[in-house]
């Protein structure tokens, strides 16, 4: 039997969640980012956690207004603050429901019903907010000036959490049939 001096301990040593989401979503030194830029476009609330509501909202109908789009809400009734972020995003099949959204997709005809944006453990999102893709050039750049392209609703939010209930990365399930688009 070996004296205890002599036997070596044995270090465990697990991956930390979130510097292995920022290293394949942002990327490391010698290896490509998987992500691209969006707007999370955040409701603004009250002090009572109310949404506040547009100026250009008539008092009679309780609408925006639609034949001048209003330069504050561009005519969705509520104001609101844009952030940038990064995210990766995938389309996701319809095949399956929940359980199928985390397979990879294989080549070919693709029913899509959902796209799935991975964002970091830190950014904040709630179920009526927004999640803006913006056009980018072939090589992933951001078009200047900004273009909005499509405009995704969170239909569900998965929060991923280990490690004793750490929240590690949020990934925010959008329906692409209500996805909004600019003509």
């Amino acid at each position: 039997m070996l004296a205890p001096s002599r036997v070596k301990k044995r270090l465990i040593k697990e991956i930390d969640l979130r510097k292995e989401f920022d290293k394949i979503v942002n990327g490391k030194p010698g290896r490509i980012a998987h992500r691209h830029k969006v707007l999370i476009r955040n409701l603004r609330k009250n002090s009572t956690n109310e949404t506040i509501k547009c100026a250009c909202v008539s008092s009679l109908t309780n609408e925006p207004d639609q034949e001048n789009e209003c330069r504050f809400c561009l005519g969705e009734g509520y104001i609101w603050d844009e952030r940038f972020t990064y995210a990766y995003s995938s389309m996701v099949g319809a095949n399956g429901g929940k359980a199928n959204r985390n397979k990879r997709i294989i080549p070919g005809e693709l029913k899509t019903d959902y796209k799935v944006f991975y964002i970091r453990y830190d950014e904040i999102i709630f179920y009526n907010d927004k999640i803006i893709e913006l056009s980018l050039d072939l090589e992933g750049k951001l078009i200047i000036p900004y273009k909005r392209e499509k405009m995704y609703r969170p239909e569900t939010i998965q929060k991923y959490r280990a490690d004793n209930g750490r929240l590690e990365f949020i990934a925010v399930y959008c329906r692409e049939e209500p996805s909004i688009r600019k003509s």
